[in-house]
């Protein structure tokens, strides 16, 4: 029995006696329970007790990994504002305030200037100005505590939670992401034998009838390379309609891998036209996007 302390009616370890005794007071059926359980079994009872003691007093991960992250009160207001810049393009808490400075909305995101820039779009009578708190490690947790601690000060500050965040309101604010189109379908899937014109017909035809028409790797929903993948992020963040043809699906599509090479004078897919007109590959469309000349293309 050495190294333990006696505490009657339990026996303690030493190395949590002190923890006994700041606050932490057994109940009225645990004292019964150990004044029932025979001696030589409580040290097994015990053994468990200080081990969640010992459990609790350890410091939890996401509220250390949250200290740094700037309170409510202590983030700063800002005009919203659709320049690009003007708001972290990384993850992190915000919260929308109204033109009278009412406290709309608390949101967390991977890409804050992306959801506040959809809050301007959707619900702008409530969108006049932001705080914003990004997260240095923004893991699912981190980011839900971080989320967490400004919901409970809004809530300490104003005696109920932001009216965007009260239940049945938050499908207003957060915007669920559209079904995917599906991918244009150059033939009924009956083989490229089974075709009455040339693949380089069906090309023309598909470029001329389709404002914008990105021909990828892969689908809309899962590219199947990371220049397709870049090109269709573009895209989507220019929020433009575009159809896609997947140059991998032999079936429904035929030779087209390589006859779009052939069609555009252009070696490597992804290919981008736009109103009939080729733009070019991922490097060009995203050298074109950084210069917002894709975007004035896209209008």
């Amino acid at each position: 029995m050495q190294g333990w302390t006696v505490k009657s009616p339990l026996l303690v370890p030493s190395h949590c006696a002190h923890k006994l005794t700041t606050g932490l007071a057994l109940r009225p059926p645990a004292q019964a329970l150990a004044a029932s359980v025979p001696f030589k079994a409580r040290k097994p009872l015990l053994q468990h007790f200080c081990r969640r003691v010992c459990a609790a007093s350890q410091p939890d991960a996401s509220a250390t990994s949250t200290s740094s992250v700037s309170s409510l009160s202590d983030a700063p207001l800002q005009p919203v504002s659709v320049e690009p810049g003007a708001l972290p393009t990384t993850a992190g808490v915000y919260a929308v305030y109204n033109k009278e400075q009412n406290l709309q909305y608390i949101g967390l995101s991977r890409k804050v200037a992306v959801s506040v820039a959809n809050h301007i779009q959707d619900m702008p009578d409530h969108t006049h100005s932001v705080k914003v708190a990004t997260v240095p490690d923004p893991t699912k947790d981190n980011l839900t505590a971080a989320w967490k601690q400004w919901i409970q000060s809004a809530v300490e500050a104003n005696g109920a939670i932001p009216p965007g965040n009260a239940p049945g309101a938050q499908q207003q604010w957060v915007r669920k992401a559209p079904r995917a189109k599906p991918e244009l379908k150059l033939t009924p899937g009956k083989g490229i034998q089974d075709l009455t014109c040339s693949v380089e017909d069906l090309l023309d035809s598909v470029v001329n009838s389709n404002k914008v028409v990105a021909f990828i790797k892969g689908t809309r929903a899962q590219p199947q390379c990371g220049f397709s993948f870049k090109v269709l992020t573009m895209l989507n963040e220019a929020r433009t309609d575009y159809e896609v043809v997947n140059v991998l699906d032999e079936q429904y599509n035929p030779g087209v891998r390589e006859a779009i090479k052939s069609y555009s004078q252009w070696p490597t897919i992804p290919q981008l036209y736009i109103k009939g007109e080729f733009v070019g590959g991922a490097d060009i469309v995203e050298e074109m996007n950084e210069k917002g000349e894709l975007k004035q293309m896209l209008r």
